[in-house]
């Protein structure tokens, strides 16, 4: 694994507070949300309540789909950069939350004080990962099969 690519990809997403996910339905309907997340390394973790629809998406298909960026409007085409992550979700159970970040944690811990028990946390583990940055040419992409 190129270790350098590796370094950029999780300073990249180190960055990025938030994300925009895709979920399929049962019926194979698209579904995306914006979810705040953190990492550890490559993978993501974010919560969410348990009876969302995304929630439903990953108990019925744990595949997903993540895009993000740090500049929401580029001036230029050589501003353009981003990260394309395709992963595996899982819902984690409450004796498995040991590597979960503060920020998730407490944003986890406040949900469920408003509504004890409504809200779980997901953990995202990439098997491929695109990082975009056009500033090395016209729709550049770096690939790295995990």
């Amino acid at each position: 694994m190129d270790s350098d690519l590796k370094n950029r990809i999780t300073k990249y997403i180190s960055e990025c507070p938030a994300c925009t996910l895709a979920t399929a339905t049962v019926d194979g309907e698209p579904n995306a949300s914006t979810v705040f997340i953190s990492n550890v390394g490559m993978d993501l973790y974010f919560n969410t309540a348990k009876d969302s629809q995304k929630i439903r998406n990953i108990q019925a298909n744990p595949r997903v789909s993540i895009a993000m960026q740090k500049i929401a409007f580029p001036k230029t085409d050589a501003e353009i950069s981003g990260i394309q992550y395709n992963g595996a979700a899982k819902i984690l159970a409450d004796d498995n939350l040991a590597d979960v970040p503060g920020g998730v944690m407490a944003r986890h811990k406040a949900f469920n004080s408003v509504k004890p028990g409504n809200a779980v946390i997901v953990k995202v583990t990439p098997k491929k990962i695109y990082l975009v940055d056009y500033s090395k040419g016209f729709r550049h992409r770096d690939v790295l099969d995990i």
